[in-house]
């Protein structure tokens, strides 16, 4: 009689965070849970994980934490997060080698989540320098792709705390990073480019947005033509280019005109595209349909 063996296969961790034995499994399966919204499921795997030692301590708070952000519960997601950054940075800096560099990532992932968990109450000065602390621990400890997405962060937090001068900053070093990346590198590099732009185009820098956002929507164009992102880009180009006829518009109508035009080109391509794409399209296709009405309107204008 043949006996046939399995093999289980490996958990597979997000941002290159592995949890330490005999956490793994149990982490592993809380983590798929919580992505899934399987709430009930992940309780019970957090639940499974044990105290102590107290690396297991910092991922059963950390865990904790990132369920409760997800369920919009805030105040136990901050602290369940701050308890997870202070077990694991009681262990990386106890000099205790075997563990220092995964319990040191572990902290890097808790403060970014933390700082999400900030900005998501509105407490953007907190979220930012969570975010930063998260950064630095990512620069030392971390994988060039945790790093790209610290960044990515900081530029968020600069967009929406109104910290506009920093904001391109941020963008521009994940612009670089990104091709260093391992994990989807070339989505990565348009994500950067697309946050860019939007920089940019607060700053009221229109040129340097136009050349940022068509960068972006080059990207998606030749690696993602079918997804959303593609017609997305279009839109986020098209929005550049207008704003950059807008800032000519008194000075040069001639090339204000040429903008406007490109402009219509993008937002027509995207018109056909987004309307298959269902439900999940319908704040674009009226974004889409609100950029067309005003580019013409201010074409017929000139």
């Amino acid at each position: 009689m043949s006996r046939t063996s399995t093999t289980k296969s490996q958990p597979v961790f997000p941002r290159h965070v592995e949890p330490l034995c005999p956490a793994s499994e149990r982490a592993a399966l809380a983590m798929k849970a919580i992505r899934e919204a399987r709430w009930s499921d992940a309780e019970k795997h957090i639940a499974a994980v044990p105290e102590s030692p107290l690396s297991d301590y910092a991922w059963r708070m950390y865990l904790s934490g990132w369920l409760d952000a997800e369920r919009d519960e805030f105040p136990p997601a901050q602290d369940n997060l701050l308890r997870a950054v202070s077990a694991a940075l009681v262990i990386g800096l106890s000099g205790e080698k075997e563990n220092a560099e995964s319990v040191m990532r572990l902290a890097a992932a808790a403060m970014e989540k933390l700082g999400d968990v900030y900005r998501r109450q509105e407490c953007l000065e907190d979220a930012y320098r969570a975010h930063r602390a998260a950064y630095r621990l990512c620069e030392e400890h971390g994988s060039i792709d945790d790093q790209w997405q610290s960044l990515m962060s900081l530029a968020v937090d600069c967009t929406v705390a109104r910290r506009d001068d920093e904001a391109p900053r941020w963008c521009r070093a994940a612009v670089e990073l990104s091709a260093k990346t391992t994990e989807r590198p070339l989505e990565k590099h348009a994500q950067a480019w697309g946050r860019l732009a939007r920089a940019w185009i607060v700053l009221g820098r229109s040129e340097e947005a136009v050349a940022a956002a068509r960068s972006a929507r080059d990207f998606w164009r030749r690696h993602d033509g079918a997804a959303r992102t593609a017609p997305r880009a279009d839109l986020d180009l098209a929005f550049a280019l207008m704003k950059s006829a807008e800032a000519l518009y008194a000075t040069d109508a001639a090339q204000a005109r040429t903008l406007l035009e490109e402009a219509l080109s993008f937002l027509g391509t995207a018109a056909e595209e987004l309307p298959p794409f269902g439900p999940e399209a319908v704040d674009d296709v009226r974004r889409c349909a609100e950029q067309t009405d005003f580019s013409r309107r201010l074409l017929y204008s000139l």
